[in-house]
């Protein structure tokens, strides 16, 4: 029985060593990964947190890049559902796109198709409707 925890000890010690001295290695804080927000920065968009979108509530254009039934069953206050075949947003304000969580791609890509399209004020909440409802976010449903 000693050996077995020894050998375990060992084996945890250095895959912990190789982890952190992996440039590639999985994060001790954030074990599923980064999420989209550096990809988000990297488009040129800006990146928008929870206590962020909070404050900008009301002030901007909300998007919806999740599928219909996820908009219907709930999105933001105020939000509109981007289908890729429908009309593109008015450009009387800021817009904010966003979908499910922070590693859905589909609000990165909605961001991407709105700057090619010559928006400029484009930002990407990070975080995602999960995230708005988890914190009890006020919602719209069907």
């Amino acid at each position: 029985m000693k050996r077995i925890l020894l050998i375990l000890g060992v084996a945890v010690i250095l895959g912990a060593t190789a982890n952190t001295l992996s440039p590639q290695g999985l994060s001790w804080t954030r074990p599923l990964g980064r999420g989209v927000g550096p990809q988000v920065a990297d488009a040129g968009l800006v990146p928008v947190d929870l206590p962020s979108m909070k404050k900008l509530l009301g002030t901007v254009r909300l998007v919806d890049a999740r599928s219909a039934e996820d908009f219907s069953l709930g999105r933001l206050p105020g939000a509109v559902r981007w289908t890729a075949d429908g009309p593109l947003p008015p450009r009387d304000r800021a817009i904010v796109v966003y979908c499910a969580n922070e590693f859905c791609e589909q609000a990165l890509e909605v961001g991407r198709r709105l700057r090619a399209e010559g928006y400029r004020d484009v930002a990407v909440f990070v975080d995602g409707y999960e995230a708005w409802w988890n914190v009890g976010g006020k919602v719209d449903q069907d």
